[in-house]
Formats: structure tokens, sequence, C-alpha cells
């Protein structure tokens, strides 16, 4: 669990547009509170225009003290929306555990991957283990990543010992594998859920699983995000982000402005698009899981 004042939203650059771009609210945030969505795009906020490149900037005018207002305007399919939301104390759940209901099925949620989260998993798995699950549902759906380690070592509880987890490649093409340190602690069948605004390590977790035949992915293409990039300061003030390196699954494929492909693509109901709390009968994505499971 992490603790910060804000209002409990996942941020990232569109390259691409070079706009801000909103992975996700926090669970019970202010933002989420606020009806503020995945795919979000801020363009102002209180009342000053922000761009991608202008991200760090930005993340840091959202925060502020608890009790105060920041006003965001924000773009959500082409249509402009002006929003207040009051910065809070915000809790975050890193990881989220249960049965599904009338069956044997495991169901994990990770929020982010924040420190501690692969121990926090763990826990999480063996309290699953304790009440005999059959399989288990891995849930990263608006997941925007975290720490490339954590999901590392997520994987490393899963997937067999000394196999390929991530390919890390320089400009220069220099590669660096990271493989499995530990001995498997489940061998169960395995779904992934992944969306739109699942990214970052989040596809790493997925691709890491999906290669080595430990997991198969429902749900829809991922986000594409696959490098590191570093900010270098010039000798004017300005800054410049360079790409340093970038990821690769185990089985070579890209990430970066790819993004992940399902094994089995399911969209969610037009009527559930637009909402964060699905309830599961009518969660297309984690109904299909649970029919391929439970076959």
């Amino acid at each position: 669990m992490g603790n910060y004042t804000g209002i409990g939203i996942y941020l990232t650059k569109d390259i691409e547009r070079n706009v801000i771009l909103i992975i996700s609210p926090i669970k019970d945030s202010p933002a989420y509170k606020a009806g503020i969505l995945p795919g979000d795009i801020i363009t102002k906020i209180d009342g000053e225009s922000y761009t991608g490149e202008q991200l760090t900037e930005a993340s840091n005018k959202i925060k502020g003290e608890a009790g105060t207002v920041v006003k965001l305007e924000i773009v959500r399919n082409s249509q402009i929306k002006e929003i207040e939301v009051k910065r809070e104390h915000i809790k975050i759940n890193h990881v989220e555990a249960k049965v599904i209901n009338n069956t044997t099925i495991g169901y994990i949620e990770f929020n982010s991957f924040d420190e501690g989260c692969a121990e926090e998993f763990k826990e999480k798995l063996e309290e699953l283990k304790q009440k005999n699950i059959t399989s288990l549902i891995i849930d990263i759906r608006n997941n925007g990543g975290g720490l490339v380690n954590e999901a590392l070592d997520i994987a490393d509880f899963i997937v067999d010992k000394d196999a390929t987890l991530l390919i890390t490649t320089d400009k220069n093409g220099k590669e660096e594998i990271s493989k499995a340190k530990n001995d498997t602690i489940i061998n169960v069948p395995i779904i992934v859920l992944t969306n739109k605004s699942t990214a970052s390590a989040s596809e790493i977790l997925a691709g890491a699983l999906r290669d080595n035949g430990k997991a198969k992915i429902v749900g829809e293409e991922t986000y594409g995000k696959g490098v590191i990039q570093e900010l270098l300061t010039l000798t004017d003030g300005s800054g410049l982000k360079i790409t340093t390196n970038e990821y690769y699954t185990p089985n070579r494929n890209k990430i970066n402005k790819v993004g992940i492909t399902p094994d089995v693509e399911v969209s969610l109901a037009e009527e559930t698009k637009e909402q964060l709390d699905i309830e599961e009968a009518k969660d297309s994505q984690l109904q299909k899981a649970i029919e391929m499971l439970i076959k």
C-alpha cells in the first residue's frame, strides 16, 4: 500500500499526439469519483495549456495540498470537458485478491507495480492457494506500469527457473537478458486480462507469462510502451529526452508502439465502456476468462 497527496491518476505521454494521456484513475480516488476515465487527454490545468512534453510539470501541477481544488480541461471522444477535483491523501492498494463466486478460480488485480508489489502478490497468492484454487486470473487492465523489477519478480514466481523473462537492448543492439531465478510457486492454468490502458511493466509481465507458455491473454491489445528514456539537461537549461533502451518479450516481440495482441480478443459492451466499476456479470472480458478456465 502506498500514500501521497493528489487526485489519484496515472499519466503517460502519448508520443504520437504529444498529449498527456490518462492511463487510469486510482480506484476510489477523487479522480475516480469525479468520473475521469482511462483514455482521457488532459489539455489544461487551472487554465494553463500543457503538452505531452510537459508531463512532469503537469504532474507536479496536479499535485498539491489536501483540500485544495484543481481544475482540469480534458478531451474525451473529441469533446472538451471541464472537471474540478479536490485533492486528498491517496491510499493505493496495489494488489487485490479474491476467489470468483461459485468457482475455484482465483482472481488477482494489480493497480500498479510499485515497490513491494511482488511480495504482496506472493502473500495474496498463498492465501488463494489455501482456498484450493484450481486456476488464476491476473487482471492488469488500466494498469499503467511502474517498476519493471517488480513485474519481473512477479513473473519469476510463475515462470520456470532459468527461463527468459525480458530482453533489453541498447541503441547499439547490445542485449541484456533477464532470467527467472527461482522455482515456480504456482502451476495452474492462468489467464491475463489486458486492455488499451495496460502499459509498460504490465506489458512486460503479460509478455513474459505468455511467451513462456504460462498464461493466455484475454481482452484488448495493450498500449505499447516499451522503452527507457533519460532526460539530459542542456547548457541553456532546457532538457532533452533520449531513448537509451528498448524492451522485447522473451520471444523477441517488440512492445514499443506495437503492444501485445491477446490470444482471445474481447471488447467490453458499449454500455460498460465508460464505467470503471463494472458488474462481474457484465464484464465480458472477465466472463470470457472464467468460461475458458471452467471448460
